[in-house]
């Protein structure tokens, strides 16, 4: 019992860890800068899906929002931008690594530009950033780097590993309407 205890504990503050770490890299992000968006600032909207079992909710704050369960939990926030834009932030828990992306929306509900990020436990992530094109990422930016210093570093060795059960891929929802949350966004609280 106080086994797991523990290891949950430590779960919990790795997430922590990577979530304040995501968190001050994305200010900086071109996909943010792409919808007209600080991310510095507090999201609008908030939604999460926290254990993959019971669907979407809209939460006023990040508070709000319950644990998200390792492997099926996921959070959203959301930012209104210049022209009409908007921008999606998703955050997936995992047991070994944790994914970010950034997904930015025009004015007609196209996805224009994603940047995305998994940060695993080995000290290690990988980025994509650029626009979409044709139904696919235009990598401006494509790296792994260290999760301690944020530089670039050689491919790792476990990186074929993360890569073949897919964390190394964004989702890519084309439109607006494909996000799982779509009919929540168009829903005023």
């Amino acid at each position: 019992m106080f086994q797991m205890r523990t290891s949950n504990c430590v779960l919990a503050l790795f997430f922590c860890l990577f979530a304040v770490t995501a968190t001050a890299a994305t200010a900086k992000r071109a996909t943010a800068r792409r919808c007209g968006v600080k991310q510095d600032q507090l999201a609008q909207r908030i939604f999460a899906d926290p254990d993959g079992k019971h669907g979407w909710h809209e939460y006023r704050r990040l508070t709000d929002v319950p644990q998200l369960e390792a492997g099926f939990g996921e959070l959203a926030r959301v930012w209104k931008g210049n022209d009409g834009n908007l921008l999606i932030t998703m955050e997936e828990p995992g047991e070994d690594f944790a994914a970010y992306t950034d997904y930015c929306f025009n004015k007609a509900a196209e996805l224009v530009q994603i940047s995305f990020e998994p940060r695993t436990a080995w000290g290690w992530g990988y980025r994509e950033e650029g626009p979409i094109t044709k139904g696919s990422i235009v990598s401006k930016t494509s790296e792994f780097f260290s999760t301690e210093t944020g530089k670039p570093i050689k491919k790792p060795d476990t990186a074929d590993e993360v890569a073949d059960v897919g964390a190394l891929k964004p989702r890519l929802y084309l439109q607006k309407s494909k996000l799982p949350f779509s009919k929540l966004l168009s829903q005023r609280n």
